[in-house]
């Protein structure tokens, strides 16, 4: 009976995980590493959770169980395990183009299995104090989680960043772009009448920006139809203030904010977005999806809405094929509308911290407004050995906007000659370009990767 069980949560989650990316900082990738140490594993490449699960199939080991307990593909931790996984990366550099990448960082994943029920993890790393748009925004605490199952319910309070379907670019409407904030979600399955049962996800955050409090949440409910299809619903919204805070979690966000804005506050408090994803899936590995994000419509007067509104929304379309059992390719295309006034993620004339930023990045995908962009990755794993080609070209979607235009290439070539290294010779060209003279560059690195 137990077996029969267990076959029929991995069955359910396989079909219900199509396109959830555990966040950049999980340590659920740590744990990936340490039970299938590959080229890909080690390299901390994203996956999406029926990946993860297609990884490790039915193993049994007290680390797989714990993977598949934060997937919710199991019911109980393995009781008292205890994880620890110390990675040293070192770069070393052919040329001067790739200055903003460090000479070396650091990653400390550590999780301990209080009881069958409840998972603490923490991670050190600053990595992401040395790399990207705002290295200074980033601390060396990325993700410190304790989740609790209680019966059909999961409790999870810590301090991270969140990450919600979208592409393998980044998500539309809660991506991990930003620094981590203090957060707590709750997890449930929602059973509503002549609409079946469907998976229920919503967390509340409250953070300090521009050194005023602001309150950042989001829900979802996500549901199968069949074998191939699943179907997303979600609502976000940022708040520079949170009257009657206990309603604001019961009701939908967008009632929240007519009865409020209407009785109380006035406008430009709070930032609302809607969302919609679909995926289907072609078999147990290949995916077709489309997500399209919602920011601002021309609704109708009856429900709130002006015909003066500028349209902002967002759109994802995207595919993963697996073309041989070693080859992935990830195909993206995203959209942002932009306005004369911002655009889609934008603050459109209201103060700055209405904006879905959060320390001048995205809380969203990482294309911003008013953009037209193509993301692409081909990867082929054979043994020891990993190639790797990540493209993506950017455009204004109104050339009356300013904003950055061009290509990314990156090529990788790594090798696994122990069973917790790697050695990785990396090719990086960008031809960016917004009013100015273009920002050219071109070069080589070798990575070196050492897990303990």
């Amino acid at each position: 009976m137990k077996r029969w069980s267990a076959l029929v949560i991995w069955v359910f989650v396989q079909l219900g995980a199509a396109q959830q990316l555990p966040s950049r900082d999980d340590p659920i990738y740590d744990w990936l590493a340490r039970q299938r140490p590959t080229p890909s594993t080690l390299l901390r490449l994203p996956r999406s959770a029926d990946e993860f699960l297609n990884i490790l199939n039915r193993e049994s080991t007290p680390v797989s169980q714990l993977i598949r307990w934060k997937l919710s593909a199991r019911n109980t931790l393995p009781e008292d395990t205890k994880l620890l996984v110390v990675e040293m990366q070192g770069f070393a550099f052919f040329d001067t183009d790739n200055a903003d990448i460090p000479q070396g960082i650091y990653r400390v994943a550590g999780a301990w299995a209080v009881s069958k029920h409840a998972l603490l993890e923490v991670v050190l790393s600053d990595a992401r104090r040395h790399a990207g748009a705002n290295p200074g925004a980033f601390g060396t605490i990325p993700y410190a989680q304790l989740v609790l199952q209680t019966g059909e319910w999961r409790w999870q309070i810590g301090y991270r960043a969140l990450r919600w379907l979208g592409g393998y670019s980044g998500g539309l409407l809660v991506n991990d772009e930003m620094p981590a904030v203090p957060v707590a979600s709750v997890q449930f399955p929602l059973r509503i009448p002549l609409l079946g049962e469907w998976r229920f996800e919503q967390f509340l955050s409250q953070f300090e920006q521009d050194g005023e409090p602001t309150w950042w949440g989001a829900r979802r409910i996500e549901r199968d139809f069949g074998t191939q299809w699943t179907v997303a619903l979600a609502e976000a919204f940022k708040a520079l203030e949170l009257p009657g805070s206990a309603v604001s979690q019961i009701v939908p966000y967008y009632l929240y904010q007519k009865w409020y804005s209407n009785a109380r506050v006035g406008s430009g408090w709070f930032n609302y977005l809607a969302e919609v994803g679909v995926v289907y899936k072609l078999d147990s590995q290949n995916r077709l999806y489309l997500f399209w994000l919602m920011d601002d419509l021309r609704a109708p007067t009856a429900f709130g809405g002006s015909s003066i509104t500028p349209r902002k929304v967002a759109t994802l379309i995207g595919t993963r094929i697996y073309a041989t059992p070693d080859t992935r390719l990830i195909l993206e295309l995203v959209r942002s509308d932009g306005t004369p006034t911002g655009g889609v993620y934008d603050n459109s004339g209201h103060a700055l911290r209405y904006a879905y930023y959060y320390k001048g990045l995205p809380m969203g995908h990482p294309i911003g407004a008013n953009r037209i962009g193509f993301y692409a990755r081909a990867e082929h794993e054979r043994g020891r050995w990993l190639y790797a080609v990540d493209y993506a070209t950017l455009r204004r979607f109104h050339e009356y906007r300013p904003g950055l235009r061009g290509y990314t290439l990156e090529l990788l070539i790594g090798y696994q000659p122990t069973e917790r290294g790697m050695l990785c010779l990396r090719y990086r060209a960008s031809y960016l370009r917004d009013t100015g003279a273009p920002d050219v560059r071109a070069g080589w690195s070798l990575q070196a990767v050492a897990q303990f």
